[in-house]
């Protein structure tokens, strides 16, 4: 049975801030994580280490689609950058929170919030003494 599965990304501004919305809907598993992991390390390539994976039409997300984003999560934050999740279905968000990858990676409610979270870390470590961080070091 084909499950279906797509990608489509695009650039956004935040108080000149460039920041890569990528878009999934679908199922994310061992059949496609290839193309999630292919799209993120080219645009990590391209130079956008500010990026924002949109879920709200995720169905499903298995141990593979996981792994993508913890790696692409580690290769961005070396690159001073951050990978954030936003508008996850209460299933998928439960599944995170059970795994205990959201204390690795920030979710959001709504892909605005998470772009202006890009805005707020900006505002954070400008500021002497920034020790805010919410999530665990990975």
């Amino acid at each position: 049975m084909w499950k279906k599965f797509d990608l489509a990304s695009t650039e956004e501004k935040v108080d000149g801030l460039s920041i890569r919305i990528v878009r999934v809907q679908g199922y994310l598993d061992s059949s496609t994580f290839t193309q999630l992991q292919d799209h993120l390390e080219k645009i990590i390539g391209e130079g956008f280490h500010r990026i924002v994976v949109e879920f709200g039409d995720l169905s499903y997300i298995s141990s593979a689609g996981l792994g993508v984003l913890l790696g692409m999560l580690q290769e961005v934050r070396e690159k001073d950058g951050d990978l954030k999740l936003a508008n996850m279905s209460p299933k998928i968000r439960n599944l995170f929170d059970m795994l205990g990858f959201s204390r690795l990676i920030r979710i959001y409610d709504d892909l605005e919030s998470a772009k202006q979270a890009f805005k707020q870390d900006r505002e954070k470590s400008t500021q002497p003494e920034a020790e805010t961080k919410v999530e665990d070091d990975y």
